[in-house]
């Protein structure tokens, strides 16, 4: 897959729909491995999907929407696939045996080192840190909820997070250099009131951190400056191809100049075991496209439009509610994100701002709601109660709503939407 993706992006010798079959395939291999509840989620989006794909072709016999369902958001897969390979890069700095500093200020290391590597590497980051941080005692919840916010407010900014690349394709023509400016205050506020809140705590005190350390954070610091210099020089190459190629590269490149032959032995044991491991978000990201093609069928076809007349602050606002509240009932903001764009985009002017209401609905979906990946991890793997995280966000959820549409109101008065 991800060699016909790059090439598929980079040059127009292949149609994209292509790279999507071993997609496809990858998905029919490893369903039987999902647990149950995926199974059932991932077959409902396929079912309802492949309904719309079939009263959309038999109303007008377009085959392009099928075409788009077979593509499989390949796109989206391929980062995902290349970033996973950076978690071998990461892994090392972040497993150190040093003992871990206590207090407020190594709780705000946590926050601040957790995004950055969550930035980068994702969810994983969060199993990382959780299990340094649990190895000699139960994870608290204050720990929990400082991983909880580290990794959410990464949605709102980083271009190698699951989020960025499905918003660049749910809103074509969105620029992630504004993105990312408008992005970075939003998650600056969120890992600021998290560090206030959690450092007041009086349990905070006795509570273990994990240390701020350069030799975890230059990695996600370069990669990132790497992506921004490469969209600067190649603005026609798409973002989530320029991802894939740095993110895979530098994984192929670094491993074997640091460690020789155990490093491709890591690459080697990644793609045997690491990479099945991905088969949940595979199977997602291919029923979500299947369902956004579906919808888009459907809507095309019978000629339905659901979009407002005009998609502005006040629309975007409106937008962010409705999302963060599918959040909170177990809708995957992969599914009510892509959804969100099929509808929106036919009447949207500003892909920008279309942009940044989905990721800000992205990042506080996954915070607030215990039925995000994030959360279900935290309460599965380190026992951390659902009922205390969702009383702690009780002050953060509306601070950040109200974050959330002053961002939206400030970039609504200066584009002049």
């Amino acid at each position: 897959m991800l060699p016909l993706t790059l090439l598929a992006s980079l040059t127009d010798l292949l149609p994209a729909w292509l790279a999507g079959i071993p997609i496809w395939l990858a998905m029919l291999l490893l369903f039987a491995g999902l647990r149950r509840g995926q199974k059932w989620q991932s077959g409902l989006l396929l079912l309802i999907g492949g309904a719309g794909l079939l009263i959309g072709f038999l109303h007008d016999g377009d085959g392009r929407y099928l075409l788009k369902a077979l593509e499989g958001n390949q796109m989206i897969v391929s980062m995902l696939v290349a970033v996973s390979f950076l978690r071998l890069v990461s892994l090392p700095a972040l497993a150190g045996q040093e003992r871990l500093p206590v207090g407020p200020k190594a709780l705000f290391g946590t926050l601040l080192g957790g995004h950055l590597v969550g930035a980068v590497i994702n969810i994983s980051s969060v199993v990382i840190l959780g299990d340094r941080l649990s190895a000699r005692r139960p994870l608290s919840t204050l720990q929990g909820l400082a991983l909880l916010r580290a990794f959410s407010a990464c949605a709102v900014w980083s271009p190698f997070f699951a989020a960025m690349g499905v918003v660049l394709i749910s809103a074509p023509g969105a620029q992630l250099n504004t993105l990312v400016l408008f992005g970075l205050p939003v998650a600056g506020v969120a890992l600021g009131f998290s560090g206030w809140q959690i450092g007041r705590d009086p349990k905070a005190s006795a509570l273990p951190g994990y240390p701020l350390q350069l030799g975890a954070l230059w990695m996600p610091v370069l990669l990132a400056v790497l992506v921004m210099l490469a969209h600067h020089f190649w603005p026609r190459v798409s973002v989530l191809t320029l991802v894939t190629l740095i993110a895979l590269l530098f994984a192929l490149l670094w491993l074997p100049l640091r460690e020789g032959r155990d490093g491709i032995r890591q690459l080697q044991e990644h793609v045997h075991r690491g990479l099945p491991r991905l088969a949940s978000e595979v199977s997602l990201f291919v029923a979500a496209a299947v369902l956004a093609a579906g919808v888009a069928a459907v809507l095309g076809a019978l000629d339905i439009g659901l979009a407002p007349a005009h998609f502005g602050s006040v629309e975007a606002c409106i937008t962010v509610l409705i999302l963060v509240g599918a959040s909170l009932i177990g809708m995957h903001p992969v599914t009510s994100v892509v959804l969100a764009g099929s509808i929106l985009m036919p009447t949207v002017e500003d892909p920008n701002l279309l942009g940044i209401t989905l990721l800000l609905s992205w990042s506080l979906g996954i915070c607030l709601s215990p039925f995000s990946g994030v959360q279900i991890c935290l309460q599965s793997r380190y026992g951390i109660s659902a009922r205390a995280l969702l009383r702690l966000n009780a002050w953060y959820a509306p601070l950040m709503l109200l974050v959330a549409f002053a961002s939206i109101g400030f970039y609504g008065l200066t584009s002049g939407h």
